[in-house]
């Protein structure tokens, strides 16, 4: 046996002893670690690997392991094609330490291999890490993933707003309070948390409020252009009552999940919320030719470009919604009291709050002229 030692971090299916007890005889003492800054997925190849992720937390183990054991790692994880072998920081429960973590550069999110998960979910419970690692790692099973909803389906329902409101099931809520506004007009069961999110961050930042609620699973979607005040009273109030606002929408798209795209036809707002809106590990895309086409939101029409200052509409993904196996954590945390910062769908809400939509009593586009 070779004699040098090595530190290695573990957090997919090398956190099961026994395939360690194959693969590496030589390692030991396994302690349960966290990697800062990273967020765990499964790739396309349908294998675990992380990412850089300002403020998320991979849990793992951290292994000794032999010169030979090292050896053996690098051929299985196929070091440097598959995967690469880096240096990183690593925190336990006796202080930080550095440690060989393997990084596979494919980050599109995809379905577990027949049996890994379950090998992953295994290994980290014999090793007593969290259980709320154990149900983030759960949520990776496709069973729970979230079903798209057919096309031909979509294109069976209500071809109007009064047609839509009309709809069992279906809420439409408002709140009228400052001259500043949020919508979330395809919330609820549609483009889901949107409803929440914005109801959220209306109260925090004492905003008028917007939504309408669609069932669980509802199928059909109403275009943003579709939405004429003429068939709603409480919209008409709404964008009456309102000078500037910001519409909440859900979309999803390979390889965008950490990416929220501000389109509307007031390029100053949603150029403000950009620069405002500081969600780690998350960009604003304001550039137009880099959103795709449907999601701009520039249609003269669509409800947030019907308010006399203008509106931004606000697409935000499934993972900074808490939706996706991806997300950090589950959508349902959102009520939860001082939650950590990984929980992204009660974050969201609280950060837009915050945002410096006004200046005294004037709206928002008139904080530029004051400096």
């Amino acid at each position: 046996m070779l004699t040098g030692r090595h530190l290695y971090f573990a957090y997919g299916s090398n956190l099961c002893v026994r395939q360690m007890s194959v693969r590496c005889p030589d390692a030991s003492d396994p302690r349960p670690a966290v990697l800062s800054d990273h967020d765990w997925l499964i790739n396309e190849r349908g294998v675990a690997t992380v990412e850089p992720l300002t403020g998320g937390q991979v849990h793992g183990v951290l292994w000794q392991i032999s010169d030979r054991d090292l050896a053996t790692l690098d051929s299985a994880e196929g070091v440097p094609v598959r995967y690469r072998r880096d240096l990183l920081c690593v925190r336990t429960h006796d202080g930080r330490t550095t440690a060989w973590v393997y990084i596979d550069h494919r980050i599109t999110p995809g379905p577990p291999r027949p049996e890994y998960l379950n090998r992953v979910i295994d290994g980290a419970l014999h090793h007593g890490l969290p259980q709320r690692w154990i149900d983030f790692l759960h949520r990776w099973d496709p069973v729970h993933w979230l079903q798209p909803v057919s096309a031909a389906a979509s294109g069976a329902g209500p071809q109007s707003l009064s047609a839509l409101l009309s709809e069992p099931g279906l809420s439409e809520i408002s709140q009228l309070r400052s001259r500043f506004g949020f919508l979330a007009i395809h919330g609820g069961g549609l483009e889901k948390m949107t409803d929440v999110i914005a109801e959220r961050a209306a109260d925090a930042a004492g905003a008028s409020v917007y939504v309408l609620r669609h069932p669980d699973r509802y199928p059909h979607h109403l275009p943003s252009s579709r939405f004429d005040p003429g068939e709603s009273p409480r919209l008409a109030e709404f964008l009456d009552h309102v000078d500037v606002a910001v519409s909440l929408h859900g979309y999803g798209r390979i390889g965008r999940g950490t990416q929220l795209l501000a389109g509307g036809r007031n390029r100053e707002l949603a150029d403000h919320l950009a620069r405002h809106l500081e969600l780690p590990g998350y960009q604003v895309v304001t550039d137009l030719d880099a959103i795709p086409a449907e999601l701009r939101g520039l249609h003269p029409d669509n409800p947030v470009n019907r308010v006399r200052g203008g509106g931004a509409q606000l697409e935000l993904s499934i993972r900074v919604r808490g939706l996706s196996p991806a997300a950090p954590c589950p959508a349902t945390t959102v009520c939860r009291r001082s939650p950590p910062p990984w929980y992204k769908a009660w974050w969201l809400p609280r950060v837009l709050g915050k945002c410096r939509w006004w200046n005294g009593d004037c709206w928002w586009p008139k904080i530029f002229a004051s400096g």
